[in-house]
């Protein structure tokens, strides 16, 4: 609706209201002025005809003669008198006779005559079915030496007050319709001052509205509507220049956020979410939805609601490091920071998440490295040693000792140089300057190649190794010298886990868009439970077996950087005691 006829009705609404009002309070305080009035009235004749009844009752009258009275009374009073004994039966009634009043209704639980049997003067205005109209009924107890003995009722209809209420209507009606043409005129010539210059307000602000800041008001009064008009074009610059810096430092924020590596939560001081980035969604799988929700709802975590709790109730700025298992496990610096709003009055706390899960996992790897390669070459050292110190006190002279401790100790010094070398190895292919050199090379006499070299070692064992290609002609791409030191160390493991007479099998399989290259033997398998853990450094499944066999417990570490640095990965299957098989793709040439 326009301005102008909702101005023109808003002021006939007004004065409608206004009068009905009026009405209603006139009618009402009138109304409530007749009630007391009449109750002061009905106070006094209900006393009277309690202290006319109470000799009544008590001298045992009949029913008739107790009517008959209350007939008689009734027309000196002009109203409705009801008799009640103590048991709620009415005794005399102004409007009913004979067997009309043996057959009127227990009146104990009417609510006036309630009141009364309770020792107050009861009171109820409502309509009455017998005569069609509103009544106001007053009942007094009826007391004969301090005990209610029955209930003396008085009724008046309010005839009078609804007439009463129907004159006053009329003449609010009256003055509701001469204030309904006085506002006629008046308020259509005041609309159409008032709306002109608000239309073409209304149509710049339309243009304000759709970011266009060009059109100014013209100011033609120097009222309050003139005033508006030059704080609207006041406004409109002004505007024009906070939305573009705001947008410009909105692009900025949201260009950082989104580019963040951390996570950025954003909790209010009632603890409400106020903005999460999507480094943070994606780490917990969070959405927008979520915004307005308490944090403990949004990031299941105790140990992080007790540090955001802690932040909010204590305001100090910390930092904690909290390790999450859902969704996926990682570990989180969480930094805190207190940001506050309208001069202290208010707060909200930002908390970044600084995944630091990798340098966990690196430094205990480096632990677990060192760890390691301590034990590793302790044993042999203080062997060594040993037997240095026993050949010093005298066994060097012994030749046959002597021999052997020097046997033992070069033996030691193997290992020291295998351990030595591996690690190189592994420092080599984790290096910056690692580079692969690609080349083609056929898969069949590479086989033979790695084959060569460790047949003297199965056929110690009586073992047979056999090959398998789906294609004789076979060609694959890769670093061949880096891929022969990982095959051979794989067929390498075979031949030491697998018994005396066992066989071991060198496959090669055409995946399409590889070839698949595969080492399986029939030896003692491996605990499903170890197979996770076999590429760590240095672990062993069976430690003093590992030993016994001269391994260093790099070689699968070795094997599992050499494959992934050629965009590939090592496959294992194993089930205890009946054997293992190692595979890995290699692009087709």
């Amino acid at each position: 609706m326009k301005l102008k006829p909702k101005l023109f009705l808003t002021y006939l609404l007004i004065s409608f209201l206004s009068l009905i009002l009026a009405g209603v309070l006139i009618s009402s305080s009138e109304r409530k002025r007749s009630l007391i009035r009449l109750e002061k009235y009905m106070f006094s004749q209900v006393q009277l005809l309690s202290s006319i009844y109470s000799g009544v009752l008590t001298d045992s009258l009949s029913p008739d003669k107790i009517d008959s009275l209350t007939d008689e009374l009734s027309h000196k009073i002009d109203g409705r008198i009801t008799i009640i004994d103590q048991t709620g039966r009415v005794l005399g009634d102004t409007d009913k006779r004979g067997q009309d009043l043996l057959n009127m209704e227990n009146h104990r639980e009417r609510p006036e005559v309630a009141q009364a049997f309770e020792g107050n003067v009861g009171k109820s205005v409502r309509y009455s079915a017998t005569l069609k109209m509103d009544m106001l009924y007053m009942a007094y107890p009826v007391k004969f030496q301090g005990s209610i003995i029955g209930v003396a009722r008085l009724a008046l209809h309010l005839t009078e007050l609804k007439n009463l209420q129907s004159s006053i209507v009329k003449i609010v009606v009256l003055g509701l319709l001469v204030a309904f043409v006085f506002s006629l005129v008046l308020t259509y010539g005041f609309s159409s001052k008032v709306t002109r210059p608000l239309r073409q307000m209304m149509r710049i602000g339309e243009k304000m509205s759709k970011w266009d800041f060009s059109q100014k008001v013209k100011i033609k009064t120097k009222d309050e509507i003139g005033e508006l008009g030059e704080i609207i074009n006041q406004m409109s610059a002004e505007l024009s220049l906070k939305i573009s810096q705001i947008t410009q430092d909105k692009s900025q924020l949201q260009s950082i956020l989104s580019n963040m590596v951390e996570g950025v939560l954003a909790v209010d001081s009632s603890g409400k979410v106020l903005f999460f980035n999507s480094a943070l969604s994606q780490a917990f799988d969070l959405y927008t939805s979520f915004y307005g929700r308490p944090y403990y709802e949004v990031i299941r975590s105790h140990e992080l609601n007790e540090f955001i709790k802690e932040i909010l109730s204590a305001r100090e700025e910390k930092r904690k490091e909290i390790t999450f298992i859902h969704p996926i496990e990682k570990d989180f610096m969480i930094q805190s920071a207190l940001v506050e709003k309208h001069k202290g009055k208010d707060f909200f706390a930002l908390f970044v998440f600084h995944d630091v899960s990798e340098l966990k996992k690196t430094e205990r790897v480096r632990r677990d490295f060192v760890a390691n390669v301590s034990h590793e070459l302790r044993t042999p050292l203080t062997s060594i040693q040993g037997f240095v110190e026993a050949l010093k006190d005298g066994a060097i002279n012994d030749e046959e000792k002597s021999r052997r401790f020097l046997s033992i100790i070069s033996q030691h010094t193997k290992r020291m140089n295998e351990i030595i070398s591996d690690l190189l190895k592994l420092s080599q292919i984790e290096s910056r300057d690692f580079a692969l050199k690609i080349e083609p090379f056929p898969v069949k006499e590479f086989f033979e190649e790695v084959i060569f070299s460790l047949k003297p070692s199965a056929d110690k064992k009586s073992q047979v190794i056999e090959t398998s290609l789906d294609n004789q002609n076979q060609k694959v791409s890769g670093d061949r010298y880096r891929i022969n030191q990982a095959l051979t160390n794989l067929l390498d493991n075979a031949v030491k886990y697998t018994a005396e007479k066992g066989r071991i099998k060198l496959e090669s399989r055409d995946k399409g868009d590889c070839i698949e290259i595969a080492v399986s033997d029939s030896g003692i398998g491996i605990p499903l439970s170890d197979v996770p853990r076999i590429f760590e450094r240095f672990y062993r499944v069976d430690k003093s077996r590992s030993k016994e066999l001269g391994g260093t417990g790099l070689g699968l570490s070795i094997v599992k950087h050499i494959i992934e640095a050629h965009g590939s990965k090592v496959e294992v299957k194993s089930q205890l005691g009946q054997g293992s098989e190692f595979s890995f793709c290699l692009r087709k040439a």
